[in-house]
């Protein structure tokens, strides 16, 4: 599950992915690959903000849930 001390590695894996079903260790492995290509893709002209945006609001949502989750 996702973590606040990873969360640099699921933001990039959610901003090529768009979503948070994988594990810790594929998401860590493919961080530096998904870094390049979003860097390339923003430097071609991708709305990276929005998927960042995304990323924040779904974020806050899956710790919320992870939070109660723990809580029951």
């Amino acid at each position: 599950m996702p973590d606040e001390k990873n969360k640099e590695a699921w933001r990039l894996f959610y901003m090529v992915k768009g979503h948070f079903r994988s594990n810790e260790s594929s998401v860590l492995s493919a961080a530096d690959g998904y870094f390049r290509r979003l860097f390339r893709d923003g430097a071609d002209g991708a709305p990276l903000y929005d998927y960042d945006e995304e990323f924040e609001i779904e974020w806050k949502k899956l710790m919320e849930k992870q939070k109660n989750d723990k809580l029951d």
